[in-house]
C-alpha cells in the first residue's frame, strides 16, 4: 500500500511540475500597480549579457553585464538609477517628481535610465514624458524579456515594480531595491554613494 502511495505521489509531483513549465503557471503575469513583467519560461538559460535598448526619443543606450557589474555606455563615471516602473503604477508614478528634481540637482554626475514595463504606447510614453516634465531617459519596456529574464536569474526579482538598481561610477550594484519604499530616493541615493 506504501509503495503505490508513493507512486501517486511521484505521479501528481510530475503533473505539476509539467504544468508549471509547460501550462503557462510558471509566468508572471503583468498587473497594473505592482507587477509588471510577464516573464519568458523559467526553464530558459540567460547567457547573453549585452543588452540595447533604444528609448522612446530614439537614442541607443548599451550595457554589458558581467559578475553583476552594469558598464552602461557613456555613462561611464556616473551614478546611475536603473528603473523599471509603469505609468498606471501608483508608486512609480510617486517617484517621477523625485527623480526629476535629482537628476536636476545632481546634473552631469547622475543619470536615470527607466523602462517602462506596462505595454504603453511610443505616443502615450511621449505624452507622460511631457506631462511630468521628465528630464530622463525613458525606454519602452515591451520587448526586453531577455533583460527581465537576467534580472530575474540573477537577482530572483519577481516582477515587482518600481525596481530600482543603483549603479555606482565603477558600475557595480550599489542596491537591488523592490517595490515603494519608506525612505526618499535621495537618502538611497546617499546611502549607495556612502557604500562606494
Amino acid at each position: 500500500m506504501r509503495k503505490f502511495q508513493v507512486i501517486i505521489l511521484f505521479t501528481l509531483l510530475l503533473v505539476i511540475v509539467a504544468l508549471f513549465y509547460f501550462g503557462g503557471l510558471g509566468k508572471q503575469i503583468g498587473l497594473k500597480g505592482t507587477k509588471a513583467i510577464e516573464f519568458i519560461s523559467a526553464t530558459s538559460i540567460v547567457s547573453n549579457s549585452d543588452f540595447t535598448f533604444k528609448t522612446v526619443k530614439g537614442k541607443e543606450i548599451e550595457i554589458r553585464v558581467e559578475d553583476k557589474v552594469f558598464n552602461i555606455k557613456g555613462m561611464e563615471n556616473k551614478t546611475v538609477f536603473l528603473k523599471v516602473f509603469g505609468w498606471d503604477c501608483k508608486y512609480c508614478k510617486k517617484e517621477i517628481p523625485e527623480l526629476v528634481n535629482l537628476k536636476k540637482r545632481l546634473g552631469e554626475s547622475f543619470e536615470v535610465v527607466a523602462i517602462e514595463a506596462q505595454n504603453h504606447t511610443l505616443e502615450e510614453s511621449l505624452n507622460k514624458i511631457k506631462e511630468y516634465g521628465i528630464n530622463y531617459d525613458i525606454i519602452s519596456g515591451t520587448s526586453h524579456q531577455d533583460f527581465y529574464a537576467y534580472l530575474q536569474a540573477k537577482y530572483g526579482w519577481t516582477g515587482i515594480i518600481p525596481l530600482t538598481i543603483v549603479i555606482s561610477k565603477e558600475g557595480k550594484v550599489l542596491a537591488f531595491e523592490l517595490g515603494a519604499k519608506s525612505y526618499s530616493l535621495s537618502e538611497l541615493v546617499k546611502a549607495s554613494l556612502a557604500r562606494e
